[in-house]
């Protein structure tokens, strides 16, 4: 009875305990990062939700539609829109004071759908009060400073006759420069002095029409130009000046690029937001999800955070544009959001205005968060030893934070430790970085074996010199020809055998690959003798394929790390071996069913032959350019894809050749039914994939009746 009693003691100490942290450490969102390839790799959380307040709680009525929050200096200023207020509060969450309207000379003035704020370091707010149109600025203790009315009103030659000043954003840059984010404005950020004189527009997003409205715009009726969208730049959405006078700025909608939808702008209005290539800050990349930015705030050490409204997310990335977190959610619960609609930071902590909600969700900072800032934060104080020391410890909490392997590699860079830089490079997956470690590791390397390698150069010229320079007897030329005679009879009787010995068999096949050598220099005359003097046969076609294969299998593994960008996850070599056999495949099939019908020469045989002889210079080159590859950096990549291009170059003109000579067309006939072979392959291609959706269709409907009739039962 006595161990009973104590059995339900500790259950129910545990329920209590249980209970008491699970509202703390219930995170209702992911929080996740992305790989190299722009797959979603869960992480850590580096937030999660203490709180959310509202107007009941703070004893000052309801939010009604908040649209931007700042804090600065343990202050926060919330901009309560639908109560045409702005609230203030201190980081205890007590209310400070409501500014709802000041003295303007005189008379009793008010807000009329605010915006957006920006408050100084001494206090000074700077609203944008939307639906007077105007810029109210106030000190620290409310009395009005300056109020900035519509630049048209000034400068009408900037503006069309139907303009509508409607501020709706707000940035102050350290000198008193006010830029504005006003709605249904397309030229950009709208820029004021410190006198809130117009001084023009920056930043105009750039806009992307496809070459399709270019057509349609120079071919289409008035009636349909009438009703295209225009090209207009788009809206910017949110503003933050962060404390050098960069501008961060994001769009929404319209023509412009997902890159462009995040942008830091100088004073030059130039954008200067450093990028990835092929993983740029565009939030969710489109095969997950498509993210619409409505806030992006600055922070320590140039990292940034931007707000998702369509998502509910907050993703944050450091200078160079990798992403440290990203986390959030739609939802009802605690964490989560309805319409997010601005964000600010306090003291590393992040605060979420939501529009429908009326609240504000107060996120704190986890251990994993506070790592990966102190390790940025090292680094660029230049403390490369801390840095690699909390880069480590984060890869405790998080061994798949590419992010991790990329800080300690520039650590270990930076102390002149090439080697395992490029080890932790390559373990990031980042090829920029690897490439110049792997420069400054083969100079020191060169630099080693310097001596060895000028012996080893002299060795070979004097060999070069004095030996194999040596003269040996010449064979005439009546003797050369004899020899070809000989070899071509001896072809001749291989290929008149009905059953041939393995070593006569094996000779035909060397001798047939050694042809392939004369066929790549004289295209012509080398396809000639393919077919009519029997030079090639349908065994060495068979070996060259394989050798195809077996070259672009080598390449496709083994290329050096800087330029093979494959996922090795996702490697299968027969969908691999697939990918080059079937299209030969095909060329051979369809180049024999429509030559036939095109008084075409030659044999299915003839051009199984004749193409596999066309990738001859192909099969040279993959093999020998993946060993270079790993012993070149990236600048020196032209090279490596100089010769890939021209052997493939090289070996689509002896496939044009070849279709030439064997079927003895023109040049002009043979152009043509070139054409129709990728034609035709093009229809079988849509035809056979579109037999297989049907195929997996009728799959699917037949296991939908079987599950149905299943349950049924």
């Amino acid at each position: 009875m006595r161990n009973l009693k104590l059995c339900k003691a500790l259950l129910l100490a545990c329920i209590l305990v249980v209970a008491a942290f699970a509202p703390a450490y219930a995170v209702p969102y992911e929080t996740y990062t992305y790989d190299y390839w722009n797959n979603p790799v869960p992480s850590p959380h580096a937030y999660v939700p203490i709180r959310v307040v509202d107007g009941q709680m703070l004893g000052i009525g309801g939010f009604k539609t908040p649209q931007d929050i700042y804090a600065i200096n343990d202050h926060i200023y919330v901009v309560d829109s639908g109560n045409n207020r702005i609230v203030h509060l201190t980081r205890d969450w007590e209310v400070v004071r409501i500014v709802d309207g000041f003295d303007n000379e005189g008379k009793r003035d008010t807000f009329k759908n605010p915006r957006g704020i920006h408050v100084t370091p001494e206090g000074g707010m700077y609203i944008a009060d939307r639906d007077n149109s105007r810029i109210v600025v106030l000190d620290s203790d409310g009395n009005l400073q300056l109020i900035v009315t519509s630049p048209a009103e000034s400068q009408p030659e900037y503006f069309t006759s139907d303009f509508r000043f409607r501020p709706d954003k707000i940035g102050v840059d350290q000198y008193g420069t006010i830029y504005v984010v006003s709605a249904g404005v397309y030229d950009g950020i709208m820029e004021f002095d410190i006198n809130g004189e117009f001084q023009g527009f920056v930043g105009a997003p750039r806009v992307h029409p496809t070459t399709w409205d270019y057509v349609w715009r120079l071919i289409g009726t008035k009636e349909q130009k009438d009703r295209m969208k225009l090209f207009l730049p788009v809206e910017h959405s949110n503003i933050h000046v962060d404390y050098r006078g960069f501008v961060y700025a994001t769009a929404v909608g319209g023509e412009i690029s997902a890159e462009d939808k995040i942008r830091r702008i100088n004073t030059a209005g130039q954008d200067r937001l450093m990028r990835i290539p092929g993983s740029p800050p565009i939030g969710d990349f489109p095969d997950v999800t498509t993210s619409v930015f409505v806030d992006v705030i600055s922070r320590e050490n140039d990292i940034y955070s931007v707000l998702d409204r369509a998502n509910g997310k907050i993703f944050t990335y450091n200078a160079s544009g990798h992403l440290l977190y990203a986390f959030g959610a739609i939802g009802e619960v605690q964490g989560t959001f309805s319409n997010p609609a601005a964000l600010t930071e306090l003291d590393q902590h992040l605060l979420v205005v939501d529009a429908i909600k009326n609240n504000i969700t107060v996120f704190a900072p986890t251990e994993y968060m506070k790592l990966i800032h102190n390790a940025i934060a090292y680094y660029s104080r230049g403390d490369y030893d801390a840095a690699t020391e909390t880069w480590y410890r984060v890869l405790e909490l998080n061994s798949n934070f590419d992010l991790a392997y990329t800080g300690i590699g520039n650590a270990l860079f930076m102390q002149g430790k090439y080697a395992e830089a490029m080890s932790n490079f390559r373990l990031a997956n980042d090829r920029t970085n690897y490439s110049e470690a792997f420069r400054f590791y083969r100079k020191q390397v060169m630099e080693r074996y310097f001596g060895f390698l000028m012996a080893a150069v002299v060795i070979l010229i004097i060999y070069v010199l004095f030996f194999a320079t040596s003269k040996k007897s010449e064979i005439g030329v009546a003797e050369a020809k004899a020899q070809q005679a000989a070899a071509y009879e001896q072809v001749l009787q291989w290929e008149e055998m009905r059953r041939r010995p393995l070593k006569i068999q094996l000779k035909r096949i060397w001798y047939g690959l050694q042809f392939a050598l004369k066929v790549i220099v004289s295209p012509l005359q080398g396809f000639w003798d393919l077919k009519y003097e029997k030079r090639g046969n349908l065994p060495t076609a068979v070996i060259l394929i394989i050798l195809l294969v077996v070259s672009y299998l080598v390449m496709y593994q083994y290329t050096g790390f800087i330029f093979n960008t494959n996922n090795p996850r996702y490697l299968n070599l027969v969908s691999e071996t697939v990918s080059i056999v079937v299209p030969i495949l095909m060329w051979i099939i369809i180049n024999w069913s429509l030559t036939t019908l095109m008084n075409g020469k030659g044999t299915f045989k003839d051009i199984t032959i004749a193409t596999a002889y066309s990738f001859t210079p192909l099969i040279l080159v993959m093999i020998p350019m993946t060993i270079v590859s790993n012993y070149i950096t990236a600048d020196e990549g032209a090279f490596y894809y100089l010769v890939l291009s021209i052997a493939l170059v090289w070996s689509l003109l002896l496939l044009f050749f070849g279709t030439m000579v064997i079927h003895e067309y023109s040049l002009g006939a043979t152009i043509g039914v070139t054409i129709f072979i990728l034609a035709g392959i093009g229809i079988t291609m849509f035809i056979a994939l579109l037999f297989v959706d049907i195929v997996l269709q009728l799959f699917a409907f037949i296991g939908e009746v079987y599950r149905e009739f299943s349950f049924r039962l």
